[in-house]
């Protein structure tokens, strides 16, 4: 199974002090592994590394970690996907003629990429958020 991870599972998958961490992780591993793939948007990374340096935690994620989290426990089991200018449009697009608003665009950026993958699932918390963008043939579920 092809399987685009989106930033919602990445993060709790690298931090254990998240509610979804264990799932996450589970997520994270089995559908890296053989006879899986995964993929993310390189967007994603950058969404990461945001996400995971602003976080409320007891024991913050230092910019440095961050870093660290992301090339050594996403980096070498996701294969990230550069987005191209033509992604960015069809994403442009898909936002915007059902009049989706503000950070919807971002999750059409990946579910441009999922459909540019051949993706066969997207795992998100954002569930909703993610069908609003009616993904072509491919399931929109949790971990």
């Amino acid at each position: 199974m092809r399987v685009l991870f989106d930033t919602s599972v990445l993060v709790p998958a690298v931090v254990d002090q998240l509610a979804n961490h264990e799932a996450a992780l589970e997520a994270l591993l089995r559908y890296t592994a053989p006879p899986h793939r995964g993929f993310c948007s390189t967007h994603a990374l950058a969404e990461c590394y945001a996400t995971l340096t602003a976080l409320p935690l007891a024991r913050r994620v230092l910019p440095n970690e961050a870093r660290m989290l992301i090339e050594e426990t996403i980096c070498v089991r996701v294969m990230a996907v550069p987005l191209t200018a033509d992604d960015y449009s069809a994403a442009l697009r898909r936002a915007a003629e059902p009049g989706l608003a503000s950070g919807a665009v971002y999750d059409a950026l990946h579910v441009c990429c999922a459909e540019r993958t051949s993706a066969d699932r997207i795992l998100t918390y954002n569930l909703g958020d993610f069908e609003r963008c009616q993904p072509r043939g491919i399931v929109v579920t949790a971990p």
